[in-house]
C-alpha cells in the first residue's frame, strides 16, 4: 500500500532521531554520521518546502503563517549543521553545537507533528496526500543526489533578521553574534 506524505515525514523524523542518538553515542563515526545528516535533513527541509508546503498553505491558508514558520525552522537547522559539519567531532564545541543542532531540530518536530501533520491531515483529501508523498519522495531522491550543502544565511539576511526584530547593535555584530541573538 503506497504510504502518504505524512507517514514519510514522520519515519524521516524518527531517522533524524536515530541519527542524533549515534552521534552522541559513537563519537568514532561522527565524520560519517554527520555527513548522513547533512544528507537527510538538507533533502528532508528541501522537498517539504517544495513539495509539501505549498499544498497545505494551498489547502488551509489559516496554515500559512505555521508555513512560513517550518520553513524558518529549517533554515535556522540548517545553519547549525552547518556549523556542525565545520566542526572538529574531537572537540568539545562539536558536542555543543550537536546540542544545539538536536534542540532546535526536536523543537521543530514537535510543532510539525502537533500542528503543521494534523492539519495536513484535515484539510487535504487522503488520495492526494498519497500523490504528495510520491512527490514528496522524488523530491528528497533529486536532492539526495546532490552534494549536502545546508544554506546559512548571509550576514546580510541576518542583519535584516536583525533589524526587523529590533535587536539592539545588531549593525556592529558579527555573524555568531547575529546569529545567537536571533536565537540559533
Amino acid at each position: 500500500m503506497p504510504q502518504n506524505v505524512i507517514e514519510l515525514i514522520m519515519a524521516d523524523h524518527r531517522d533524524v532521531e536515530t541519527i542524533f542518538e549515534k552521534l552522541r553515542n559513537q563519537p568514532e563515526n561522527r565524520p560519517a554520521l554527520v555527513a548522513e545528516l547533512a544528507a537527510k535533513f538538507v533533502a528532508h527541509a528541501r522537498a517539504e518546502e517544495a513539495r509539501v508546503y505549498p499544498e497545505l498553505a494551498k489547502a488551509d491558508p489559516g496554515e500559512r503563517g505555521e508555513v512560513r514558520h517550518g520553513t524558518e525552522e529549517h533554515h535556522e537547522a540548517e545553519e547549525l549543521l552547518a556549523t556542525l559539519m565545520e566542526t572538529d567531532p574531537d572537540r568539545s564545541e562539536f558536542a555543543t553545537v550537536l546540542k544545539q543542532l538536536i534542540k532546535a531540530v526536536k523543537h521543530h518536530v514537535e510543532e510539525e507533528e502537533t500542528d503543521i501533520l494534523p492539519a495536513m491531515a484535515k484539510a487535504i483529501p487522503a488520495d492526494k496526500l498519497v500523490t504528495m508523498g510520491k512527490a514528496f519522495s522524488q523530491a528528497k531522491a533529486v536532492e539526495l543526489a546532490k552534494p549536502p550543502r545546508p544554506k546559512g544565511r548571509t550576514k546580510e539576511e541576518l542583519v535584516e533578521q536583525a533589524r526587523k526584530k529590533g535587536v539592539e547593535g545588531y549593525s556592529s555584530m558579527t555573524k555568531e553574534e547575529l546569529v545567537a541573538a536571533l536565537g540559533g
